[in-house]
């Protein structure tokens, strides 16, 4: 009984599936209102439907698609064709609509040709502040960082018997004169008596020696009076040309000898120097006498001179040490200051343009697009300077027109749609 029951049933649902399969329609979108619908049978002989022009749902599908083919009218078939029509409109449109790019007119100008160095400050010299005698240091009246002029005193040596000696070279150098005057007195009064035969004729002789002795003595006694208040001068040390006082400093009670001399060290920062290195491939463009800008690390700009060229290079580096003289007359400018210095060496033709406007041709040169007309040209350019305002090139006509917005999109010989802006509306 369960089995006639269990084949019954099955029986019953093979009859339901057949009937939908016969009566039943598909729906595939996406090819518009009333277009998708599909007997589900004719899933399975649509292509026999097709070939024997079956009527019924299939039929109707077959001479729906033939209807299409033949440019039948019927609702489906007329918006099938209108939507390939639109299709073809559109694409005729993208094709004929020109790639926008934005341009700006670049003129050429004077460009400055200059020598970038880097280096530091450095005092034109460092002077060492010696007594000329020896003995102790009785005071010293200069302190670490204070600005002397020419013949400001330094410090002062013990005097010693320097003096007494002074005193007795003044006592040599009276006595000498009056031996001289006595010698004078003696020679001419001899003369006299000769002359009138009172005296004996080669008796003016041993008068004219004592006369020429006391010329020396007299001669002797000035040079040892000079040499005295020289040597007493020397106690006196004096700054020699203006600086600023450094270390090493001597103290009051210090012994100065032949070998340990210095009362003080003094830089002479006015002028000041600039030292650097330039590559031995710049070193031709430079020479002596050429403008230099100058800026320290602390944001001071001065500018300055070429003084010095180096005609050796430097064995490991290859490059040439250059000197350049600025003037410093506040001390303002302080020595061994990281600073960069700007030699002009002239000037030249060359374009300043955004750096965002350079690209590259196919096969990988740098340049810029320009546009003649609205045909788009690539021109290869060189770089020769970054600046804060853009970048420097020269290869370009006199006037050239750039792409600076949409270079990349388009290529050599292409037709644009060209919209030029001023330089101002460049970001």
């Amino acid at each position: 009984m369960k089995f006639i029951t269990s084949y019954g049933v099955a029986f019953v649902l093979i009859l339901l599936v057949g009937g939908w399969l016969v009566t039943g329609t598909i729906i595939q979108g996406g090819n518009g209102p009333g277009e998708g619908e599909k007997s589900i049978i004719g899933l399975f002989t649509g292509d026999k439907d097709k070939e024997a022009g079956v009527s019924g749902s299939g039929a109707s599908a077959t001479n729906g698609d033939k209807d299409k083919e033949a440019g039948v009218s019927g609702s489906g078939s007329l918006r099938g064709v209108n939507a390939r029509e639109n299709v073809a409109t559109n694409g005729d449109k993208d094709k004929l609509k020109l790639q926008s790019v934005r341009t700006v007119l670049f003129e050429a100008q004077q460009m400055p040709i200059e020598v970038s160095l880097r280096g530091r400050t450095e005092a034109s010299a460092t002077i060492s502040i010696n007594a000329q005698t020896s003995g102790l240091i009785e005071s010293v009246s200069v302190k670490k960082g204070q600005s002397v002029e020419v013949g400001d005193l330094i410090c002062t040596v013990d005097q010693g018997v320097r003096k007494t000696q002074v005193a007795q070279a003044q006592a040599s150098l009276a006595q000498a004169k009056a031996a001289l005057k006595q010698a004078e007195d003696d020679f001419e009064t001899n003369k006299e008596l000769r002359e009138k035969g009172l005296s004996p004729a080669n008796s003016g002789r041993s008068y004219e020696v004592q006369l020429q002795a006391a010329i020396a003595s007299l001669a002797s006694a000035t040079s040892a009076l000079d040499s005295s208040e020289l040597e007493l001068s020397r106690t006196m040390v004096r700054a020699e040309v203006a600086g600023i006082i450094q270390e090493p400093l001597a103290n009051a009670g210090d012994m100065l000898s032949a070998g340990n001399a210095r009362c003080a060290t003094l830089v002479q920062l006015d002028p000041m120097l600039f030292v650097g290195m330039v590559v031995e491939a710049k070193v031709g463009l430079l020479q002596e006498g050429l403008k230099a800008v100058v800026t320290t690390v602390t944001g001071q700009q001065v500018e300055g001179e070429v003084s010095y060229i180096a005609s050796i290079s430097d064995a490991e580096t290859r490059s040439f040490t250059v000197e350049i003289e600025i003037a410093n007359p506040k001390s303002l400018i302080r020595s061994g200051l990281t600073a960069n210095a700007e030699i002009a060496i002239g000037s030249s033709q060359a374009h300043l343009i955004p750096q965002s406007s350079l690209t590259l041709d196919s096969e990988g040169e740098i340049g810029v697009k320009l546009v003649n007309g609205d045909i788009v040209q690539f021109a290869s350019v060189t770089s020769i300077k970054d600046s804060l305002n853009g970048i420097w090139v020269i290869g370009l006509p006199s006037t050239a027109e750039i792409i600076i917005f949409g270079q990349e999109y388009v290529f050599g010989g292409q037709q644009v749609a060209v919209t030029r802006v001023e330089k101002g509306e460049v970001k």
